[in-house]
This record gives C-alpha cells, structure tokens and sequence, in this order.
C-alpha cells in the first residue's frame, strides 16, 4: 500500500533538525550548553506568600516593576524594552518584521548558529562573511562586506559566540552610521561577564537593536526571560506584531526579584573570570590544542583530530561539553562551559586523559 502524501515543508527548511546540544546524559558535569553551574532555585527569589498573590486566572499585564528595574539600568524609557519567551523569541521577532522573503541577513561567521536559523525560519536570505579564527572582526572588513552585501539587517554577536572574543564597538557603530537604512542587531546575550554594552549608543543610533537575557549571568536559563532594547522609532513595530501575553505572570514576578539580585551577579562574573582563566591556562598547556582567549563563560578550543571521539572520550570521563565541528568556520573545535570550581578540576583531569600532555619546555 502506497503511503499517503503529506504536507512537505518550505524548501530551505527540509533539511533541519532540532536545534541544541542533543540529550545529555543523565550523569556527568554539564559543561555544553554555556548555562549557569550553579542551581538558582526559585524559592531563593520569591516567597509562597507573593506566589499567592500572582492571579494565574489573569492574562499578564505590562510588567511595570521589571520595565522600572531594566529601564534605570539600561538607561532607556520603559516602552524600549520588548519582552520574550527567552531571547531567540524577541531574535525572531526581529527577523519576522525587518527580514523576511527577499530580504537579506549579513552574518560575520562563525557565530551564533541561531541567528542563521531564524533568519531562514523567517523566510529571509543569509550571507556570510568568514572571518574564521582566531576571530577579529575590523571596521574595514565589516564595511567591505556590508557594501558588497546589501542587507537589510545585519547582526554582531559580542561577546560572540562561540568564539568568546569581543566586537570593537566602533566597528559596529561605524555599520550603524553608514547604513541608517539597515537593522543593526547586537546580541549581547554574554556581555554582563566584559562588562561591555552599547546600549548609550542607541541615542545617536536609531537602527541599532540590543537582544539581553537572564540565561547566562543571571543564571536563569529555566526562566525563559528574553529582552529586546529598541530605539523609540522602532518600539510600536515590534508590539505591533507580537503575540500579546507572550511571557507569564510567574516569568514575569521571578524576573524583577532576580533582576534586582545585583550582588550575585557580581560575584558570578568575578568567579567566572578566574575560573576562565584557570581553564584557558590548562588548555595551553596541553599539545595539539589551539585554545581561544575569550570574554564570556565559555571557552573555544580546535584540535588535531576527530572531535566527536574526543567529546565521547570527555564523557567516559564524565564530563559533557559540545562538539562545534558543524557550525560555520568551527571545524575541528570543541566548546567548553566554564562550571564550578570542582567542575572545571574535572575537565582539567580530563585533559590529561583524553590527550597527551605537551612536553616540558
């Protein structure tokens, strides 16, 4: 019997699979998915008696307690901030209303691997431009490319990922400058552990947007809180076309506890960066690996080699990290989260096991 026919997908999306790390083991230290290490319940932040009082019969409304806490620190009026279900729910909305069929998103590779996806979900083209590694992004490159591309959006992920490296702000403010006309997207997803933003920049820059999220240094990637900073001029075409109620009362009530949780993120970035540094020194110091200086909690590094038989060696040894080998410009790379203290002891020990110790000097 012939089997029926089905509905088929768009041409340019026949051949996805699920985006992420893949299901991870049930045991082992998670250094794949650049989450937080630590557990940040939600009891830490808020109380059954305020749990009480959020009316889940409710749809929610305009989130003003989170609007006032981001707006004061981003220095922006609180009709600037879009809200999603996660960062890449904001990421999408940009691309559905400045992207789109017959429009064209510029991407300096490798990078977010997201940002290509969302673009082709949306209907859009996508160019690359393959800076590969070490990742150095320059203001004449970017112009090069932009006056050869065309786009109408084009995206800087700084910190980016999955290099780690940071975007020089004059590169992407001279972008902004010379093509008003373009969307200028700024995924800032990691930029809390530099310390780096250009969000006073959007004064000057209307066609700049900056996507933010509570996943990394907020340690809130369960919460599912994404942000999008817009200038004024672009603010009504966003709430013009995203879903109303798209983030829950309880997102919502979490989120201004943790956003107003300053002293923890300080001490997460001040950890991070020592452990980073930790990390990245025990990388050097074994041979056949390339490791790559980076900004954020994560740490990208090539070897000679297969590497999805070294990521099974990590895992035997109990520790999971994420084999970069398929996205853009990474080949040959893993990808390794920096976790806690006992965590990253692991993965060093591990090093030792999965690869020869380069010789004294």
């Amino acid at each position: 019997m012939t089997p029926p026919r089905l509905p088929s997908p768009r041409p340019e999306l026949r051949s996805f699979t699920a985006y992420g790390a893949g299901r991870a083991p049930a045991t082992g230290v998670r250094l794949l998915a650049n989450e937080w290490p630590e557990p940040n319940p939600a009891g830490a932040h808020i109380t059954q008696a305020e749990l009480d009082r959020i009316h889940l019969n409710r749809y929610p409304g305009p989130a003003v307690e989170l609007r006032a806490i981001l707006s004061e620190r981003y220095g922006v009026a609180p009709d600037q901030l879009i809200f999603g279900n996660g960062s890449n729910d904001v990421l999408l909305s940009t691309f559905l209303i400045f992207g789109g069929h017959g429009r064209t998103t510029l991407l300096f590779q490798p990078t977010y691997a997201m940002h290509a996806r969302l673009s082709t979900i949306a209907g859009g083209r996508v160019a690359n431009e393959q800076v590969g590694l070490p990742y150095v992004l320059t203001r004449q490159r970017a112009l090069e490319a932009m006056a050869r591309v065309r786009p109408e959006i084009v995206c800087f992920c700084t910190p980016n990922n999955p290099t780690g490296g940071l975007i020089d702000e004059d590169v992407i403010l001279s972008v902004a400058q010379a093509y008003p006309e373009t969307l200028v997207l700024v995924d800032e997803a990691y930029s809390d552990f530099p310390g780096t933003t250009v969000l006073p920049a959007l004064v000057d820059h209307p066609n700049v947007v900056v996507s933010k999220t509570f996943s990394k240094v907020h340690a809130a990637a369960g919460l599912r809180m994404g942000i999008l900073v817009v200038g004024r001029e672009l603010a009504e075409a966003f709430r013009a076309i995203q879903f109303p109620a798209n983030v829950s009362v309880v997102t919502y009530a979490l989120a201004a506890k943790i956003a107003r949780d300053t002293v923890s993120v300080r001490r997460r970035v001040e950890l991070c960066r020592t452990e980073r540094e930790r990390v990245y020194e025990a990388l050097r110091r074994v041979d056949g690996i390339e490791a790559f200086p980076g900004e954020a909690n994560f740490l990208l590094f090539r070897i000679r080699g297969d590497t999805a038989a070294a990521a099974a060696s990590f895992a035997r040894e109990g520790v999971l990290l994420r084999d970069m080998s398929s996205w853009t410009g990474c080949e040959g790379c893993l990808r390794v989260s920096i976790g806690t203290p006992d965590e990253n002891d692991r993965f060093i020990a591990a090093l030792g096991s999965v690869f020869e110790p380069a010789p004294a000097a």
